[in-house]
């Protein structure tokens, strides 16, 4: 029988490749080994989707091959993610917050939010995927309906990644963002376009930092919390943005 090392390095290997049945059968063979929802998730899949990312910035991968990286991802999750939201239930806390996250009009790229989403998940947050392609009546719409305490907008590509800015402007207009901190993330986007031109609250460069930060916010009182995440974010953005090019 296989380890769970050994199936963990066929699950990455099955979605650096693309392979969603392959990476959707040894989700479940991961499962049945014992594996842990969370470590599947982390160590089973992300390394395979992050080394997708890297190909495809180095120039050997394409727009094709990147997506169906994450579409194999997708699968994998599905696969778990009903173990995943039961082992969150069976230790029966109340959820840290309430999160939701989409990308903006025109982004149907999904690969972060869905690794994003998992993985708070499984730290006890409760989620809601506003989905992609979101214009921007509906992502007001929705932030009115669901007052989540954290809002993640999403944009993969240059070309929608201006969508965020008037996004962010109408929730503030509308007041809607008083007690909500809304973050910015996606391969388009950088740090510090985040906070000098969408002026959101926070940004992070994976879903490990955007994880990280999250669990930084509610640290803090809700009139805190928004402080707090530019802190976290972007105290030093001369620095991280340095680093992250």
């Amino acid at each position: 029988m296989a380890s769970i090392k050994e199936i963990f390095e066929k699950l990455n290997d099955a979605v650096l490749w693309g392979e969603e049945e392959e990476a959707a059968k040894r989700a479940q063979q991961a499962l049945e080994a014992g594996a842990s929802p969370k470590d599947i998730i982390k160590d089973g899949m992300s390394p395979g989707v992050q080394e997708a990312g890297n190909k495809f910035n180095e120039g050997e991968f394409f727009l094709p091959e990147l997506m169906l990286a994450g579409e194999a991802m997708k699968a994998g999750i599905a696969v778990v993610m009903p173990a995943l939201q039961a082992e969150v239930a069976k230790q029966g806390t109340k959820p840290e917050a309430k999160i939701m996250m989409g990308t903006v009009e025109g982004d149907v790229h999904d690969i972060g939010k869905n690794i994003c989403l998992a993985m708070l998940t499984a730290e006890g947050f409760e989620c809601v995927d506003l989905g992609v392609d979101n214009e921007i009546d509906k992502i007001v719409a929705m932030a009115k309906e669901v007052k989540p305490d954290i809002l993640g907008l999403g944009s993969y590509m240059t070309t929608t990644m201006v969508q965020i800015p008037p996004a962010i402007e109408k929730l503030r207009a509308l007041a809607l963002a008083q007690n909500m901190v809304i973050l910015s993330g996606g391969v388009a986007v950088n740090r510090r376009w985040s906070r000098d031109v969408a002026k959101s609250n926070g940004y992070g460069d994976d879903a490990w930092e955007m994880i990280a930060l999250c669990k930084e916010i509610m640290k803090h009182p809700p009139d805190k919390r928004a402080e707090a995440a530019e802190n976290f974010a972007f105290g030093n953005v001369e620095f991280k943005h340095a680093v992250q090019a």
